[in-house]
């Protein structure tokens, strides 16, 4: 079973974002404005001038009819994939999608937060937010997709309220479901034993 906080799901490790590489691209840069720098540009001292190559990005950007949406306003079955051009984004907004088309996660519920709770109604903590979180989607899988999650090729994916987001009166467990093989799928997921 797989979970995240609204800050962040924790279903793999973390990706490195795109400041990961600022440090490793810095210092190729670096390195061949030096090269340069040392060149005289003279052919006939044998040396030849050296020019750092041109470093272009691109991004997915949304899938074809997809539209933007907040995480924490999808409905019990919206389908969706999770930005690829900002991995940090995934816990803000998603690309909505049509279930016919090619998607990453389908919404099979969503479930109020009653689990424990500091005196007062205050946040438990992460850890007993995100227990109780992925049992309550781990209880709710069967019924949707037809077959218990231990024979199923697909995984669960969990949102839960944050400390921050509880501040805010969030009591919403996001549960999803996705293909084990982390790849895209069409169609809904309802019934499906897979």
């Amino acid at each position: 079973m797989n979970a995240g906080p609204p800050t962040g799901p924790a279903r793999t490790p973390a990706r490195p974002g795109p400041t990961a590489l600022v440090g490793p691209i810095a210092l190729v840069v670096a390195a061949l404005v030096l090269a340069v720098a040392c060149s005289s540009g003279d052919s006939s001292s044998g040396t030849t001038t050296t020019t750092a190559p041109r470093t272009t990005t691109t991004t997915g950007g949304p899938p074809a009819g997809a539209t933007e949406q907040g995480l924490r306003s999808l409905e019990v079955g919206q389908c969706f994939d999770l930005p690829k051009d900002d991995p940090e984004a995934d816990d803000r907004a998603v690309w909505v999608v049509q279930c016919t088309d090619p998607h990453t996660h389908e919404v099979y519920d969503l479930v109020r937060y009653e689990g424990p709770v500091l005196k007062g109604g205050g946040y438990a903590g992460t850890a007993a937010v995100q227990d109780w979180a992925e049992q309550a989607c781990f209880g709710r899988f069967e019924a949707f997709v037809g077959i218990p999650w231990t024979r199923s090729s697909l995984e669960i994916e969990t949102w839960w309220p944050s400390e921050e987001s509880w501040g805010r009166g969030d009591r919403t467990v996001i549960c999803t479901v996705f293909p084990e093989s982390g790849g895209a799928t069409a169609g809904t997921q309802r019934g499906t034993k897979r």
